[in-house]
Parts: structure tokens; sequence; C-alpha cells
């Protein structure tokens, strides 16, 4: 699965802007709300009640309005239809499909779901099973996927282990337990992702295309949290991602809830080819090994740090960039208003409530007065 791309400075822009408008309404509905006073990006915090973050609240199969995506369907309404009898935890699901088609309301239970058809979109879905070290779900599709208002989850919880719903993720290892978790949703093929609004929790990545020259790969209102397994070494815990080969762009990764234990990157470029045209802006991040991860190489190129929330509210293995790879001004990168959350008790002890609200800069972990501007 070695994507390589490359996009325009000006396609890029073009890309995101259509993004924003078309597929990001949390977002904008969270910046009016801030612009009313009742909330910030820096005051909020996922499943607190403000809706400003994707959480439980505003994300998955339950919340799906009506006319999602675009597509005019009517809102959730109420229960899902199971999408075959007998469906069962313990044995493969094959979904094939005609392209083009709108899968909506449906209820997936498996050991794996292969998927086949292209430009597929599913809206308001339920994926749950248990395959560890496996795929939940396995998409063979050539150009296009879509996952709208759907959940990923295992099948042996509702809810995931040590979260109540009051945190954006469980403050306590394990998570879901190895032996009840899945793994991944990997793409098999070329196809591109358009993940918005889904719940995916109680895996160890999500191992899909990043995007070729002129379609990027989107990431925009997901809630991806409660990692599986994180008291052991099994699994490594990535959020978005891994992408281990390099040479992946153009990405865009916008507003949504980063946040879970684990050994690894929220984030997840981990490659020695060059990723070019990476945006990430508008996120909550918290917790990993390293939260974010643009290649492990100081090749990048055209990468976008902007407007995130780096939150202390869960422990940190090492720190939020990892190896303060980020592209740099002189290869096109912007990195520009990120800023550090703080408060008492939080589990991330590099920082106190004296340094809530303060920059974070990509050369180290210290807090800042000012933004940076290199």
């Amino acid at each position: 699965m070695i994507i390589q791309s490359c996009v325009s400075a000006a396609a890029a822009l073009v890309l995101l802007g259509s993004v924003l408008t078309t597929g990001v309404a949390a977002s904008a509905e969270s910046r009016v709300r801030a612009s009313a006073g009742s909330v910030s990006a820096i005051e909020a915090r996922p499943n607190d009640g403000s809706g400003y973050w994707p959480d439980f609240s505003n994300t998955g199969y339950a919340n799906t309005p009506a006319n999602a995506g675009g597509l005019g369907l009517g809102a959730y309404p109420g229960r899902l239809t199971d999408y075959a009898p007998n469906m069962s935890a313990d044995k493969p699901l094959r979904l094939e499909f005609p392209d083009n088609s709108v899968i909506s309301f449906k209820r997936f239970l498996a050991l794996k779901v292969d998927i086949y058809g292209d430009n597929l979109t599913f809206v308001g879905c339920l994926f749950e099973g248990t395959d560890p070290n496996d795929n939940l779900v396995q998409i063979y599709s050539d150009n296009n996927i879509k996952f709208l208002y759907s959940t990923f989850k295992p099948s042996s919880y509702s809810m995931p282990p040590g979260n109540d719903g009051t945190v954006s993720s469980s403050h306590s290892k394990p998570g879901t337990p190895f032996d009840k978790s899945w793994q991944l949703a990997t793409t098999m093929k070329e196809a591109v992702a358009v993940m918005d609004h889904n719940d995916i929790w109680g895996n160890a990545g999500l191992e899909m295309v990043t995007g070729f020259p002129g379609r990027p790969s989107t990431w925009t209102n997901n809630y991806i949290h409660d990692m599986a397994d994180t008291s052991h070494d099994v699994y490594h815990h990535d959020g978005i991602g891994p992408q281990s080969e390099g040479d992946g762009g153009p990405m865009i990764v916008h507003h949504n809830t980063l946040a879970s234990l684990g050994n690894t990157n929220a984030l997840a470029l981990q490659g020695s080819g060059v990723y070019d045209h990476i945006s990430f802006t508008d996120n909550y991040v918290s917790g990993w090994g390293y939260a974010l991860s643009f290649g492990v190489t100081n090749n990048a190129t055209n990468i976008t740090v902007t407007d995130n929330v780096f939150s202390a509210e869960l422990e940190q293995l090492w720190g939020f960039l990892y190896g303060n790879i980020w592209g740099g001004s002189a290869r096109g990168s912007t990195w520009r208003r990120n800023l550090i959350q703080a408060r008492a008790g939080d589990g991330n002890r590099t920082y106190s409530t004296r340094d809530n609200g303060k920059y974070l800069w990509p050369t180290g972990a210290e807090s800042h007065t000012t933004d940076y501007t290199g």
C-alpha cells in the first residue's frame, strides 16, 4: 500500500477550502458558539457537554442528522437494521455493492467485514466485532470510499472500558482487552477515504490510503479514542495510521478528537519517504507516545499544523511531535496558533496550569507566551 503523491500549494488550498465548506459543519457551528461567548477551543474538552469537540454527543450512527453528507437521507431512525441474519463476531462477512451505492443505518457484526465495490458511501452504520491483530473492516475499492456518522467498535462493549462518557478517553489502562479488540480498518487497494463524524474505538489504528494528486484523504469531525490493550506491547497504538512507507499526501485532518493512552501516534505517518501537503488543523490531541509523526527523516514538505489544542488531559509517554519533524518554513510548512491546554490533575505532568493557553512550538515541549514565527 505505497502511496505517492504531490500537489501544488494552490491546489491544496482549493481542496481544503472545498472540504471546509462541505464537510465540517460541526466546526463552523463551534466557531459560532465561540464568537457568541459560550465556549472556545482552549476552554472545551470532549464530553464536557459543550459539544465543541467531536465526542459521544455528535459522532457515530445515533447522531446522524437529516441530509448527512448532502445525500437527502433522513436522520437516524432510532434503530439499525441487521445487514444479514445470523451474523456473528466469530464469522467473516462479505459485502458486495454496486458501484456508487449509498448504504445507510445498517449493523454489520463480524469477525471481519470485507467490502467490495467502488465509490461506496456508508451513512449511520455500525461495524462491530472481535478480530485481534487483524482488520475489522477490509476495503477492496479502486477509487473512493466514504464513512459518515458511523461507529466502529468491539462487539463485547457498548462503551469503552474506563470511559464513562465524561472524559475524552479512558485515563486508565488497559482499555479494551486484547482478546476482545479489533486492530485495524484497512484499504487494500487505492481507494481514498473520506471519514466524517465517525466514532472509532477499541482498536489499534486505521491503515488507510493518504491521498493522491487532486484526491486528498480527508478526516473531519471524527472521534478517535480509547485504543485497545494499552497495558501491553502487543499493539502499536495509532489513531490515523500507521502509514509506514512514506511518500504520502495530500491529506486533510481537520477538527477531530484524537485522544488515547498508547505508545505511538495520533497521526502516524511513520515512513522515511517524503510526506507532502498534509494539513493538520483545529484538532484536539491528547495522550499517545509522540502524538504527531510526519515521518522519521526531516524531509517533509508543505505541512500545515495550525489552530490545534494539545491537551495535557491524558498521560503521554514522550511528547507532542516526533523528532521535531514537520518540514519547516524552508520546505513550505507552517506552524501557527497551536495551544497547550492544561488543568489541575491532568495526566501529562510535563505541564501545569501555568502552561494553559500558552503556545506550543515545534522545537520542543516547553510552553511559550508568544506564537512560533519560524
